[in-house]
């Protein structure tokens, strides 16, 4: 093997790992399978086809199968729902659950399942979309670009968002990954993003300007929803602590819950969905 194939598959390797903590793993297993392939196929283009089925097939079967089994096992971490539960999904089910961002302890799922119930006892077309969780596996082991996602302890939740004209819910926010729909102060609220710029914290809004581009006359915050929803995760008892912008916190009528704070500079802006932990 080449120093450039070996750099190639380092590389690959890393990336793998880095958004899947599992798929490193599996590309390695799929080696002595692509050595085979290359001496069963002269034609490139059928190799490259007949290797990323044999990865893509091993990956999922080990995604679905041998994950969940095992990082109960080995960590105390379960998978949340996927399609199970009509009333807490995935934002994206191939960005938070096929690359293995849904995983997070029992009591926060089973809050997180809590809320949903109640929600829709109220609104019976209600959702629960969850974001980025933590991997399945190791304590410590960083989810990125996430600071504090490396226990499975937290959990990201979108904001409720709904059809400007007909006043309509829709699923998730109008973001594509669920990050970015930002639901700024308006005129007179506290706005701590001049303070946090001034700081140096220039990264603070990344997620906003780069995911968060939609129609903003098409679709507008649900303020009853996300105040509901909210007020329900802070009133959950294993939840320590929710992440959330001082703006939202005073329109929402939040003030009494001590639970829901302000994460600071450093981190990324709440205004387009909370952090929930136990």
């Amino acid at each position: 093997m080449t120093f450039f194939k070996v750099l190639l598959h380092l590389i690959i390797f890393a990336v793998l790992t880095l958004f899947t903590q599992i798929g490193g793993i599996v590309w390695l297993i799929c080696l002595p399978l692509f050595h085979k392939i290359n001496n069963l196929f002269h034609s490139r283009s059928l190799c490259f086809l007949a290797k990323t089925g044999v990865f893509t097939g091993l990956y999922l079967l080990t995604t679905m199968l041998v994950v969940p089994p095992l990082a109960k096992w080995q960590c105390g971490r379960v998978p949340l729902p996927v399609w199970n539960n009509s009333h807490l999904r995935p934002h994206n089910v191939f960005y938070y659950c096929i690359l293995n961002h849904h995983y997070v302890k029992p009591a926060l799922k089973a809050a997180a399942e809590n809320v949903a119930e109640k929600m829709a006892a109220k609104y019976p077309d209600a959702v629960i979309c969850y974001l980025d969780a933590n991997f399945p596996f190791f304590d410590g082991y960083p989810l990125e670009p996430h600071f504090s996602h490396r226990d499975g302890k937290k959990l990201d939740v979108a904001l409720h968002w709904k059809e400007t004209v007909r006043a309509k819910p829709i699923f998730g926010t109008p973001s594509r990954l669920g990050y970015g729909a930002s639901e700024e102060p308006k005129t007179g609220e506290i706005d701590f993003d001049d303070q946090c710029k001034k700081q140096g914290n220039w990264y603070r809004n990344l997620e906003r300007d780069y995911l968060g581009r939609f129609d903003k006359e098409k679709y507008s915050f649900d303020e009853e929803r996300t105040r509901d929803m909210i007020r329900l995760f802070a009133e959950e008892k294993t939840v320590g602590k929710i992440l959330l912008e001082p703006h939202l916190k005073n329109r929402l009528g939040l003030g009494k819950f001590e639970k829901i704070r302000f994460q600071g500079c450093k981190a990324a802006r709440h205004d387009d969905h909370i952090h929930v932990q136990l």
